[in-house]
């Protein structure tokens, strides 16, 4: 299930929160390592990259080539890193989504979404950060899995007027920490690819 997506707003939200096995899809990866041994992954659609360790599994692509899904050796652990276009209506001077009301959305959704699964969803304050050189949002939220246990959420993300990118941290409360640090090293590696405020062909309508 893509919980990102919600009926016509279907570009509303990061879709680097996608579970489920993707088609066809246009991702390049590389096996090109820096000193410290990590693997390269390059998205061919929005040519964001990144570096990740090299013990991670890599998933299978997101739909339409939107990102792609890297499992740490964490049980119950996922990073997912994605990009997506900002084409929802909005008070922003070219009509686009601001970065806070795709925040407040994001927030929305995901709470409903838990809820019509009977779970509660705890959320901390919401943190200004940045994301691929522009202004972004990390939101976090803990709940828990009758599966898993207590699991923790953070959703990093940026948003031009025209294109957005995220990175989707979920993992085991208990090993928030761990994770959390190998994270901060890959954003480190992180390149945008272009520009997320170019002209795009799609607009609001």
């Amino acid at each position: 299930m893509n919980i990102w997506r919600h009926g016509r707003a279907f570009c509303l939200l990061l879709v680097l929160t996608t579970l489920a096995v993707g088609g066809p899809a246009s991702i390049a990866t590389g096996s090109d390592t820096d000193a410290g041994g990590w693997k390269l992954y390059t998205n061919a659609r929005y040519g964001f990259s990144l570096r990740y360790p090299d013990d991670w599994r890599l998933g299978n692509p997101m739909p339409d080539g939107n990102g792609i899904t890297l499992y740490p050796s964490i049980e119950h652990s996922l990073v997912a890193v994605s990009g997506h276009m900002n084409v929802v209506s909005g008070s922003s001077q070219d009509g686009r989504q601001t970065l806070d009301e795709f925040a407040s959305a994001h927030r929305r959704i995901i709470t409903d979404l838990y809820g019509k699964k009977n779970i509660a969803v705890s959320w901390r304050q919401d943190r200004e950060t940045s994301l691929a050189g522009f202004p972004g949002k990390q939101l976090v939220f803990t709940y828990k899995d009758d599966t898993q246990g207590q699991m923790i959420e953070h959703h990093i993300f940026s948003l031009g007027r025209n294109e957005g990118r995220g990175i989707r941290v979920k993992a085991p409360l208990s090993a928030e920490e761990r994770l959390m640090s190998v994270t901060k090293k890959m954003l480190e590696t992180y390149q945008p690819g272009r520009d997320q405020n170019a002209v795009s062909p799609l607009v609001p309508k």
